[in-house]
This record gives structure tokens, C-alpha cells and sequence, in this order.
């Protein structure tokens, strides 16, 4: 057993997994991947296909349902170089597909957005953010008051601004992040003003009574507002924008079958009995069970892909002394249930428990009996072959 113990620990090591890509393409005119074949399943993929001279940026976004207002499973973009003649794209998707299922792929084609559209743009997104700080406050003859908390007015500015955006793209990666804080102290600011201090802050003319002077002090301030808003928007809007100009839905594409693969372990095993380290007993003898990983490689982390829930049969009764032999219930063998974890790219190290049966006085075994069923840690080392590969789902 002290020798097993110590072959178990060498073992312990990891092999390196190298991604790979394979190669698939889009034919636009027939809304197709790789002539109509399946997609690769379980691999990184490279996308490709042809651009319109004039598209700066195809995106590709993938969906597990026909529902793409749901969020992407996962994006991607592609981008052309400013002024390069290329006429087709190639983007990595490093996403692997799962097998025998089926996706929604949808890729958007941007161009540069031309100088009108960008005007167009920033008047829409002008008057909607305009429109919206108007109906959301309330001026009464001694304070301004705001219908939300301000930084529940910020987030919804910036949902006007998103939405706006949802047709355009940035050529150089600069995002619009929502309002900065000078706009929140500018609402708090405006929540918290007192409309009596009007005609210290005001230019009145003759005339004009307490309450005007008063309306006008607070237009003055929610102008300065607006201002503030459409600065900063203006800001993104005027940084290289492309504009949607066409878009491409593949709904429910398969991917290819898969094969679902059976791991078998032979190996050796060590039962432990009783005892303590330096004087205890304990049995060996050879078995065989099957293995169930607890992930995929490349759909987890690499420690559960190389884990597993082990179960089997010791193929020989444990002989722990002369007159001490178990055997296991109903299968007249020693049976287990571990953990596995696959040291190797073929070797496995096994711990967990075995479910024994001892024999009569006599020194028989014989059929099952539950007062003579008891339990024992053991641990083991075993080979590792994948078989059954053409069961599919």
C-alpha cells in the first residue's frame, strides 16, 4: 500500500489542452454556413466571409433561440482598416457550440455614417433628452421639484441615449458609458434650488413681478441642463460613427452530432481495513468500473473535465488476513464509488469507498446479508479507455 501511495503522487501532474480553430464560411447570397453542412461542434471557430467594399465592421452575434432580443450568448466584431481595400472578413468566434443543437446566428454590416446622418442622429437623441427633462420636473412659486431621485434620472437619460445608439457603432472602440457625474450634480443642484433667491441670481428686467423672475431663473437652469446633456452626447456622436446598413439572420442552424464517449477504468486498488499508519490492514486486488466526467474540456475548467464520478467492481474478494475475507453484496464482489481525476492523458487516480460483505464463521461467503455489510475507504490507480464512441444522442 506505501508503494501505491507514492507511484499515486509522481502521477500528479496536468497535460496542456491547445485550442484550436476551424475554419467556417458564410455565403451571404444563400444565408448558409460551409455549403449547408452542420457547424463544428466543441471548437473555436473562424469566421469568414465576404464584406461590401464599402463595410467598416461586420458583427456576429449567436443566440440559443430564434429570440434575439433576449442577450447574445456571445459578439464578436470585425473591422476593416481605414482605407484597405478588403473585400472580405475574418473574425475569431471563440465560443464553442455544444453538439446536436441549434443556434441563431445574426451578423450586422456598418458602414461609415455620413455627416447627415450623424446630424440626424444628434437632433433625435436632442429632442428625446430634451423632451424628457421638461416632463420631469415640477416648478412651483418657491423650488424646482424633480419627479425621480437624480440618479434615477441619469439612468434613464442614458437609456434614451442607448436605445438611440442601437443602429451605430464606433469605428476607433470609444463607447458612450452614460452620463458623467457633473450631469448628476447638475440635477441634485437643480432638486435642492430655492426659487426665492431668484433675483440675486437673475437679470430682471422692469416690470417683471417675483413670479416671473422666479420661472425664469428655473428655465435658466434646466436650460443649462440640456446643454450639459447634449454635450456630452455629442461628444460620441461626432467620433468616427458607423451606421447599420444591412443585416444577415440565420434562425435555428445546426451543429454537428457529437459522439458520446464511455470511459472505462482497469486498475489496482488498495482497500484500508483497520490499523493506523505505521501498523494497519489492509487488501489490493485489481478492478474494473466506468467513469462519468463532471465537464466537458472545452466547455469548463480544466480540473472538471479531468474529474469524474467513478463506480465499479473489484474484480477478486479482499483478503485482509487469513481468516478475514470480504466479499460485496448481490455481486459477490467488492463494489465502489469515487472520485476520479485523470492524472494522465490515459491514467486515473481513484479514491473513495467500498461497499463490503464479510464472510461466515465458517469462512464461506455467502449470499447477501445486511448485518455483515460494512464500508472502507479505498484509493486507486487505474488505465482509461474511451469506448462506445457512436452512441449519439
Amino acid at each position: 500500500m506505501k508503494t501505491l501511495y507514492a507511484f499515486i503522487l509522481v502521477l500528479l501532474c496536468a497535460s496542456p489542452i491547445v485550442a484550436q480553430y476551424e475554419t467556417v464560411v458564410f455565403n451571404y447570397d444563400r444565408t448558409y454556413f460551409n455549403e449547408g453542412q452542420p457547424l463544428p461542434a466543441e471548437s473555436n471557430l473562424m469566421l469568414t466571409g465576404d464584406a461590401d467594399s464599402k463595410v467598416s465592421m461586420v458583427e456576429v452575434a449567436i443566440y440559443s433561440t430564434s429570440n434575439t432580443d433576449k442577450k447574445a450568448l456571445y459578439t464578436n466584431s470585425w473591422k476593416k482598416r481605414v482605407q484597405s481595400p478588403e473585400t472580405r472578413f475574418t473574425l475569431p468566434i471563440n465560443y464553442p457550440l455544444r453538439g446536436n443543437e441549434k443556434y441563431t446566428f445574426v451578423l450586422n454590416y456598418y458602414t461609415p455614417a455620413s455627416r447627415s446622418q450623424q446630424e440626424q442622429l444628434l437632433q433625435q437623441l436632442s429632442s428625446g433628452l430634451d423632451a424628457y427633462i421638461d416632463q420631469s420636473f415640477v416648478i412651483s412659486r418657491s423650488n424646482i421639484e424633480l419627479r425621480k431621485h437624480p440618479k434615477n434620472m441619469r439612468s434613464d437619460l442614458n437609456a434614451i441615449v442607448y436605445q438611440g445608439l442601437t443602429l451605430y457603432r464606433n469605428q476607433i472602440n470609444y463607447e458612450f458609458d452614460g452620463f458623467s457625474d457633473m450631469v448628476l450634480d447638475k440635477l441634485e443642484q437643480i432638486n435642492n434650488l430655492r426659487l426665492r433667491k431668484a433675483r440675486r441670481n437673475v437679470v430682471a428686467t422692469s416690470g417683471e413681478d417675483n413670479q416671473t423672475v422666479r420661472l425664469k431663473y428655473a428655465q435658466e437652469q434646466l436650460s443649462a441642463l440640456k446643454t450639459m446633456v447634449n454635450q456630452e452626447v455629442a461628444q460620441y456622436a461626432n467620433a468616427q460613427l458607423l451606421a447599420l446598413t444591412d443585416s444577415k439572420k440565420i434562425v435555428d442552424y445546426a451543429t454537428e452530432k457529437t459522439k458520446n464517449v464511455v470511459a472505462l477504468n482497469v486498475g489496482y486498488g488498495g482497500v484500508y481495513y483497520s490499523g493506523d499508519f505505521d501498523n494497519f490492514s489492509s487488501a489490493t486486488a485489481p478492478y474494473a468500473g466506468i467513469s462519468i466526467p463532471l465537464g466537458k474540456a472545452v466547455f469548463s475548467s480544466n480540473f472538471w473535465s479531468k474529474t469524474s464520478v467513478s463506480a465499479g467492481v473489484f474484480l477478486q474478494n479482499l483478503e485482509f488476513s487469513e481468516d478475514n475475507v470480504a466479499t460485496g453484496p448481490l455481486v459477490k464482489r467488492p463494489v465502489y464509488l469515487a472520485l476520479g481525476y485523470r492524472a494522465l492523458p490515459f491514467v486515473r487516480i481513484n479514491a473513495g469507498a467500498t461497499v463490503l460483505q464479510s464472510d461466515q464463521a465458517a469462512n464461506s461467503i455467502s449470499d447477501f446479508d445486511v448485518d455483515r455489510i460494512f464500508i472502507r475507504p479505498f484509493i486507486g490507480l487505474s488505465l482509461e479507455l474511451n469506448f462506445w464512441v457512436d452512441l449519439n444522442r
